[in-house]
C-alpha cells in the first residue's frame, strides 16, 4: 500500500500519529503495549498502522480521564466504556433538543446531553467533557457568548468544538461569537443538511 493510499484510508504510522497528536512515540508505543491504544494493521516489515480517527479519540479521553486524577490502571479498565463522540446542547429550547438528538440518532457511538440555561453550562461542560457543544447565543443566566469565552480560555478544555447557533443572526452577532472563540456559527432555524454537514467537519467523521 502505498502512502497516498493509506493516507486516504486514514492509516497512520506511529511517527505521524505522534506528529498530528503531539504525544511523544514512546508514550505511544506504551499506549499501544497497555492495549489502550489500537493497531488496525501491519505493513510489510511489521510497521504498525493506527487509525487515525479512532486514535485521536482514544488519545483524548486519555488525557481528559488522566487530568481527573484517574491511573493508568483505570484508564485501562474505564477506557472501552467512553470511546463515544458526546454532544452537548447548551440552549433554553426544547425543540432544538429534539432537533439535535434526533439528528445523532443517524451517528454511530454518539451520546447527546442537554442543559437549558449559561449557569448550568460551565459545571456541565467541565463534568461531562464534550465533543462538541452545540451552543445558543441568548440563553437564561449567562449569555453564550460568555459560555464560550470562557470554555476556550481554559487550557482543559479550549480543545472542544463549537456550533454556535442563533435566531437573532447578523454579521455582528457571527463576528462576536467567531472572535470568542467558536468553531462555527449557524442561524435558526436549523436546516437538517447544513446542520450535519458542519457537525460532520468538526468532528472529523468524513
Amino acid at each position: 500500500m502505498d502512502k497516498e493510499k493509506r493516507l486516504e484510508l486514514g492509516l497512520l504510522k506511529i511517527g505521524e500519529l505522534a506528529e498530528r497528536s503531539g504525544v511523544p512515540i514512546s508514550t505511544l508505543k506504551y499506549y499501544t503495549d497497555l492495549g489502550l491504544l489500537r493497531v488496525q494493521e501491519y505493513m510489510a516489515g511489521g510497521f504498525r498502522l493506527y487509525n487515525e480517527k479512532e486514535s485521536m479519540l482514544r488519545l483524548k479521553r486519555i488525557r481528559e480521564l488522566s487530568d481527573q486524577g484517574y491511573s493508568i490502571k483505570e484508564i485501562k479498565e474505564n477506557i472501552e466504556k467512553i470511546m463515544v463522540l458526546k454532544i452537548l446542547v447548551i440552549d433554553d429550547e426544547i425543540e432544538v433538543h429534539d432537533f439535535v438528538k434526533d439528528v445523532f440518532e443517524g451517528f454511530d457511538n454518539t451520546e447527546v446531553k442537554s442543559v437549558h440555561d449559561g449557569f448550568s453550562a460551565g459545571m456541565t461542560v467541565a463534568e461531562y467533557l464534550p465533543d462538541l457543544i452545540i451552543l445558543d447565543l441568548l440563553l437564561p443566566g449567562v449569555d453564550g457568548f460568555k459560555v464560550c469565552a470562557s470554555i476556550k480560555n481554559n487550557s482543559k478544555l479550549k480543545d472542544i468544538k463549537i456550533l454556535a447557533i442563533t435566531g437573532y443572526d447578523s454579521p455582528e452577532n457571527r463576528q462576536k461569537i467567531l472572535s470568542a472563540g467558536a468553531d462555527d456559527y449557524l442561524a435558526k432555524p436549523l436546516e437538517l443538511r447544513e446542520f450535519r454537514e458542519k457537525v460532520r467537519k468538526l468532528l472529523n467523521l468524513y
